[in-house]
């Protein structure tokens, strides 16, 4: 899967520009030894769960739950962002 190079700034311009509402990210799951951490996170507009992701890091998590966010959405103006 490729992401898109920044999905959360692109979701937020999209929550922004369709004022869908409030985007957040919340830590659903944290797992695995302290050396090798492994997060989940979802992004959530207007208080719905719109995408999830995992990752080694929290940021990773997030980018990946955005992209996935992006296409629940169906890319709405995504090509118009940048």
């Amino acid at each position: 899967m490729q992401l898109f190079y920044d999905s959360k700034t692109i979701l937020q311009e999209i929550v922004q520009g369709q004022n869908l509402g409030g985007l957040v990210y919340e830590l659903v799951e944290e797992s695995g030894p302290a050396h090798n951490k492994s997060y989940r996170m979802e992004a959530r507009i207007g208080g719905t769960a719109m995408g999830c992701g995992t990752g080694g890091t929290k940021k990773a998590a997030e980018q990946e739950a955005a992209y996935r966010a992006i296409l629940r959405l169906g890319g709405k103006n995504v090509s118009e962002v940048h």
